[in-house]
Order: C-alpha cells, then sequence, then structure tokens
C-alpha cells in the first residue's frame, strides 16, 4: 500500500499561492507504518505501528512522545519528506478531503519548518522572506507584488521592529531566538499553504519565547489560514493547553489521539489520574514513559483507530507549478551570494589576512632563494622549497575557507532544495561563480607579497594562474567533503586525509622516481602534482636555467626525475580543470541524495 495524501474534492484545482490563501484543510491519517531492515538474521524494526489521528480544520494540533517515540518519523512521513527504500517500508493512508495524492510529489503544497533555524545568517529578515516568495510563487509576479505579500507577512508574524536586522548565526549577531523562529516560520507560510508541520518549533527558546511561538501559532490556525501541526518536548501546562489536539505516541503507536480537554478524563479512566496542580503534559510523558507497551494495551492506553480510511478515493496529482525559472533562480542565487560575501567582513579579514601574514613570512625566510645559483645544493633546496610552501599554503588556504563555510550552509541548501525553491545546477554554478573570482584575488594578493622577495624567476601572471587552478581545485575537494559530513569538526578532521597525501607524490620530499612503483600511480590523482609540474616548467625551464652548464643540467634533471614532460602542459591543465568538475559534480549529487533522505 502506498502513502497518499488527499486533497478536497469541492476545489481540486485550488492553487496554495493564492492572494486570497486558501481554506483550512482537515487532515486524517490511517494505520501508518514504517519499518527499518536491519539485517538478514534480524527482524525488522517497526518505528511506527498503524499510527491514526485526525486534525480537524483551522486547529493546531501537536504530537507528544517519549524520545525514539516516532513523533519526528511521524512528521516526516505525513509531510513527504520520507519515503520507502530498499530498508525502509512505509505504508498507509493521509487524507486531506477526498481526493488522494502521494505526499512526496505533493510536499512542495505543505510548509515543513525545521527544528533549526536554516536560514542565511547574512541576510536581513526581510531579505529572506523576499528571497522564498521571489523563487516559490514563481515568475508570475512582480516586485511589487512580492515586497506587498512580504510586507503582510512581516505584520502578521509581528516582525517590523526587525525586518531589516540581519538574521545572523553564531558568528554574526543578529536577530533573538524567537524572532529568527518566527522568520523560518514565515519563509515557509510565504507560499500560502493549508498545511503546515513544525518539528520542535519551541527548541532553545526560553519559557515566555516558547510561549509566544505557539501562540503565534494558534492565532495563524485559528484566522482559517491553515492547519498546524507539529512535534514538541515537554511543553509547560501554559504552552500545552494552547494546542487544540494532541496525538501522544509510545513506541510507534498511539496512546492518545484526540481533544486536549479530554485528555485529563482519558488518562483517569485507564487508571492513571492527574495528581492536582501537575501539569497534564508532564504527567501524560511520565506514564508514557514509565509504563510499558504492554501494560499501556491492557489500561487502555493503547488506542486502535475509530474509524476505517474510505475505500477508493478519487485521486489527483500535483500539477502545480510554482518554481522561478532556472535563470531566476541563478540571479537570486548570485545575489545572496554577493550579499554573504560582501556583509561577513570576518571571513574576509581572516582570508586575506592570512594570506599576507604567511606569505609574508616565508618571503622573509626565504628571501632571494629564487635568484641564488641553484649548482649548489643548498641553495637549489631553498629555491625549491620556497615554491613548495607557497603552493601548499595555496593549497590549504583555498580549502580552508570553503571547508569551514560549507557545512554551516549545507542545512540552508537541504531545507531549500527540499521544498523546491531551487534546483542543483543554478545552487553550484553562484557558488562557483563567487568562489573563483575570491580565489584569484587571494592567489594575486599572495604571489604580489612573496614573489618580489623571493625572487621567482617565473612569469608572474603564469605563476599566478598554476597557483590559483590548485586553489580551485582544493576548494572543490573542500566542497565534495563539505556535502558528505553534517559538521565541520568532522570535515576537519578528514581534510588531511585527502590533502596531506598529495605532498608525498608532488616531488617534495621524495623523487616520484624513488616511490615504489606499486603505489606510485597514486600520483595521477593528486591535483597538487599537475600544479607543481606546472609550476616546475614555469619555473625551472631552460631559459630560466641556462646561466650554465651545471644548472641546465640540474633544471632537466629534476623534471625528468619527476616525470614532467615539457609537451604535456595542456595535459597537465586538463586534468586540473577534470579535476575540479570532477569534484564538484560529485558534491552536488551527495547534496541531492542528503536532501531526498534526509528531508
Amino acid at each position: 500500500m502506498s502513502i497518499v495524501v488527499q486533497v478536497p474534492q469541492d476545489d481540486p484545482e485550488a492553487s496554495l499561492g493564492t492572494a486570497e490563501g486558501p481554506r483550512a484543510k482537515t487532515l486524517s491519517f490511517f494505520d501508518l507504518s514504517m519499518t527499518v531492515e536491519q539485517g538478514k538474521d534480524q527482524k525488522p524494526k517497526p518505528l511506527l505501528n498503524n499510527v491514526w489521528g485526525s486534525v480537524e480544520a483551522s486547529s493546531l494540533t501537536c504530537i507528544m512522545g517519549p524520545s525514539g517515540a516516532g513523533k519526528s518519523s511521524l512528521l516526516n512521513v505525513i509531510a513527504g519528506r520520507m519515503q520507502s527504500t530498499k530498508t525502509l517500508k512505509i505504508d498507509g493512508t493521509i487524507l486531506v478531503g477526498g481526493a488522494k495524492i502521494d505526499p512526496v510529489e505533493f510536499k512542495r503544497n505543505i510548509a515543513y519548518v525545521m527544528q533549526d533555524d536554516a536560514i542565511s545568517p547574512t541576510s536581513t529578515v526581510r531579505e529572506a522572506l523576499t528571497f522564498s516568495a521571489s523563487l516559490r510563487l514563481g515568475g508570475g509576479k512582480s516586485k511589487d507584488e512580492i515586497a506587498e505579500i512580504v510586507n503582510k507577512m512581516i505584520a502578521d508574524l509581528g516582525l517590523q521592529s526587525c525586518a531589516d536586522t540581519f538574521v545572523g548565526g553564531e558568528l554574526i549577531k543578529g536577530i533573538s531566538g524567537g524572532e529568527r523562529k518566527r522568520t523560518s516560520i514565515g519563509v515557509e507560510l510565504i507560499t500560502d499553504p493549508s498545511l503546515v508541520f513544525l518539528d520542535e518549533p519551541t527548541s532553545g527558546l526560553d519559557s515566555y519565547s516558547a510561549y509566544k511561538i505557539v501562540e503565534l501559532l494558534k492565532a495563524l490556525s485559528h484566522q482559517g489560514r491553515c492547519t498546524i501541526m507539529c512535534t514538541i518536548h515537554q511543553p509547560s501546562s501554559e504552552i500545552f493547553l494552547l494546542f487544540d489536539n494532541c496525538i501522544m505516541l509510545k513506541s510507534g503507536f498511539v496512546s492518545y489521539g484526540g481533544p486536549v480537554s479530554g485528555m485529563a478524563d482519558k488518562f483517569s479512566a485507564c487508571g492513571f489520574p492527574v495528581p492536582p496542580n501537575t501539569n497534564l503534559a508532564d504527567h501524560a510523558m511520565w506514564i508514557t514513559q514509565m509504563e510499558s507497551v504492554n501494560t499501556l494495551k491492557d489500561k487502555g492506553l493503547i488506542m486502535a483507530c475509530p474509524e476505517k480510511a474510505p475505500s477508493n478515493p478519487e485521486t489527483l496529482t500535483d500539477s502545480s507549478e510554482r518554481t522561478a525559472t532556472t535563470w531566476t533562480q541563478f540571479k537570486w542565487l548570485l545575489w545572496r551570494e554577493g550579499q554573504a560575501t560582501k556583509r561577513d567582513k570576518a571571513a574576509l579579514i581572516g582570508r586575506f589576512g592570512i594570506t599576507i601574514f604567511l606569505n609574508t613570512l616565508f618571503g622573509i625566510i626565504f628571501k632571494g632563494a629564487g635568484s641564488k645559483d641553484d649548482t649548489v645544493g643548498s641553495n637549489f633546496g631553498d629555491h625549491f622549497g620556497a615554491m613548495t610552501m607557497v603552493f601548499i599554503s595555496s593549497m590549504f588556504g583555498a580549502a580552508q575557507p570553503t571547508l569551514l563555510a560549507f557545512p554551516a550552509q549545507r542545512p540552508i541548501f537541504l531545507r531549500e532544495y527540499s521544498t523546491g525553491t531551487y534546483s542543483i545546477m543554478p545552487y553550484v554554478l553562484s557558488k562557483i561563480m563567487f568562489e573563483l573570482p575570491m580565489a584569484l584575488a587571494q592567489n594575486v594578493v599572495q604571489w604580489a607579497v612573496v614573489y618580489n622577495l623571493i625572487e621567482f624567476r617565473a612569469n608572474f601572471i603564469l605563476i599566478t594562474l598554476t597557483s590559483f587552478a590548485l586553489g580551485v581545485t582544493s576548494a572543490s575537494v573542500a566542497a565534495l567533503l563539505g556535502s558528505a559530513v553534517a559538521d565541520i569538526k568532522t570535515a576537519t578532521e578528514l581534510l588531511p586525509l585527502v590533502l596531506v597525501p598529495q605532498l608525498l607524490f608532488a616531488g617534495f620530499f621524495i623523487r616520484t622516481d624513488s616511490i615504489p612503483e606499486f603505489i606510485r600511480w597514486a600520483q595521477h590523482l593528486c591535483s597538487l602534482k599537475y600544479a607543481m609540474n606546472i609550476a616546475i616548467l614555469v619555473e625551472f625551464d631552460d631559459d630560466m636555467c641556462d646561466e650554465s652548464d651545471g644548472n641546465l643540467a640540474l633544471c632537466r634533471g629534476m623534471r625528468e626525475a619527476n616525470g614532467v614532460e615539457t609537451n604535456l602542459v595542456g595535459f597537465y591543465i586538463g586534468v586540473l580543470v577534470a579535476l575540479f568538475v570532477a569534484f564538484r559534480v560529485g558534491g552536488a549529487l551527495l547534496l541531492m541524495s542528503k536532501a531526498k533522505t534526509v528531508f
């Protein structure tokens, strides 16, 4: 049986993004089950067991339960953020009216607010809402119409006082936690959906801010704009009484489903009366946590669905097309990248400040090394070592900013991509369009500092472009790592595993022909090796080494020992370009995969 969502028969062609706004819809779900395959010798693990529920139109409903009860799983299944795979099996029926659809296909019409407020920290509240409206309402609305929608949303959410303040984050000062949560809600409500789901909307907020958020949700639902359902953990009595309905879960079973006003009577009737002056939510959580599933069944607190799902409902496919064109997506993403780059002054100062400091240090230590007689062994070592250090600095200097920034931006992409805000191509291209100029500027600054101090012989433009090619390829490796892992700590730990081995195959510490043959092939996978090959050709070519026969022989011998061919410059450049593209494509595919399986 496949999961279905139904929209009302009386208005099957209604758009969720109309100016008037849709009517809120009644949501019902029957026999929702989810199991995870654990291996050949183990039984599948059930996460949801015939879960059911009914949520009236224009109401506010909470999903509660102990950790591992299946709250987020239930919310994600109904919202179409999870689907059956080889190891994950989902069954059941979800109804909103009379016509059924696949929730995975229909999820763009359902607002989903994540627990973490994944919003660009350098955007203002107004800009975040405008970005979402411009891309998710399609190309049919003018700038004035978009501005009117955004202004109304700001007023509805009470964000007038901070509308032009940065959202902020860990490193950028911005709006408060409650204001950030309201902004997250607004980013999703901007499409005027009929169904709104929130995962732990009060997480990380103080009691007053949490109360105001739930109060806002209740007001939005009771206005008839939408039906709202959210997971919540251990609410205060004041917050809990704001909800119209509660679905209580225990190990994937429904222990209560109905109005909050009837919950105390139900628990009392089952032998678990609420003690005086006790928070009803705390009492329900305590009983559900302490008692086993079998005990709750015996007491009547594992509730069976009171009705059956209707048979053969009408089927409706999602024919709405509200995503902006690829060009519009690219323009808005490019604009946001530009704003982020310009406004994050600390990152800019750090990036170029470290580049200037390190290369000034290299220049002082290796001062004049490039102009000395290379036939003297120590002079040649200094010369080659200076170039080596500058190129290693270029490799890590370009990779590090991307590595530190990407994990922080990854949740934003996952949220926006999963809601259909934009596709992968404009996102990747907008990133590249800003990373390339930044990397070029960084390399120009680097060589402007170090070139004359060390007195390199190569053409300034050629050596700078070679270093630039290495830098952007290294940044692509960092982007791939950032796509694969969820946090900066893990990515930082993995980066040396990818970049450090390149030092062994680039001819720095051991000549390439001295590396054992069975592992020598690995040099062909290292971008640093190809960049160093080009650098050797432009710094130690015959024209630069013809001061003496000994000097010329030394340069040629060094090129021969490291397998550097003068007629393969185009091949070296081509490999660097191929590696850059391959890492970027790999990162994009990983991001797409994460967005489909996590959300």
